[in-house]
């Protein structure tokens, strides 16, 4: 089936296509909302400005896709591959994006708010300015994504994998980083404030002028981090391992 058909056969009311091949098609800035695409081979296709809103992409293929500045709101993502795939400035709030690979990905400036991405795979993806607030991120690989300026408020990093990311300037505030491993990673000038960073690994990280204000640090291990104009006021520090390794009592 070609782009054409598919086309065609959607405006006829059709509106399930598993596991077809539109491998490089161009089909950038349709509307294909509520289509299903379940097992899809999408790879180096352009859907740049394309809407899939509440669409079925669960397991697809998008790895090299062009998806900059597409409307995949509600769209399920589940389990798929986006390796290298250009989502910058999409839309992507309250999409299921679990278990979903999106290594070396762009998602610079996306909608990414209340994005179920639990178990997924950002690594090395750049997200500068993306706005990920409330967003569940649950045990996510995110080593060395680039998030500087982006909004995670709210979100839940429990146990996710952030070591030698990007998050200068980022807003972290009242985010869930229980667990998190921080290690080596630059959080020049964010926003901590009220987070919960109980137990979390900052060795080496640099948090020079990270505002922590009542910030839970209890148990987190910040030995050899950088803390040159670090606001620590009211900040739990119970049993933590300081820059200097001492342990806070």
């Amino acid at each position: 089936m070609n782009a054409d058909e598919l086309l065609r056969r959607y405006a006829a009311g059709e509106r399930v296509f598993h596991k077809v091949d539109l491998s490089g098609a161009n089909i950038s800035r349709t509307n294909l909302r509520d289509i299903d695409l379940t097992g899809a081979m999408l790879k180096s296709a352009n859907l740049s400005g394309i809407t899939l809103y509440r669409a079925i992409l669960y397991q697809a293929d998008l790895s090299a896709a062009n998806l900059s500045q597409a409307n995949l709101m509600s769209a399920n993502l589940g389990d798929s591959q986006a390796i290298g795939a250009n989502l910058s400035g999409a839309i992507l709030r309250s999409a299921i994006l679990s278990g979903a690979n999106l290594t070396g990905a762009s998602l610079r400036g996306a909608d990414m708010r209340e994005t179920n991405l639990q178990r997924a795979i950002l690594s090395g993806v750049y997200a500068a300015n993306a706005n990920l607030q409330g967003a569940n991120l649950i045990q996510v690989k995110l080593c060395r994504i680039n998030l500087s300026k982006a909004n995670l408020t709210d979100a839940d990093l429990t146990q996710a994998d952030l070591s030698n990311a990007n998050l200068a300037q980022a807003n972290l505030s009242w985010t869930n980083l229980t667990e998190a491993n921080l290690q080596k990673v630059d959080l020049k000038g964010a926003n901590l404030s009220g987070a919960n960073l109980s137990c979390a690994n900052l060795r080496g990280a640099d948090l020079s002028g990270v505002f922590l204000k009542g910030a839970n640090l209890r148990g987190a291990d910040l030995h050899q981090a950088s803390w040159r104009g670090t606001n620590w006021s009211e900040a739990n520090l119970r049993e933590a391992i300081m820059p200097d390794g001492k342990i806070y009592e």
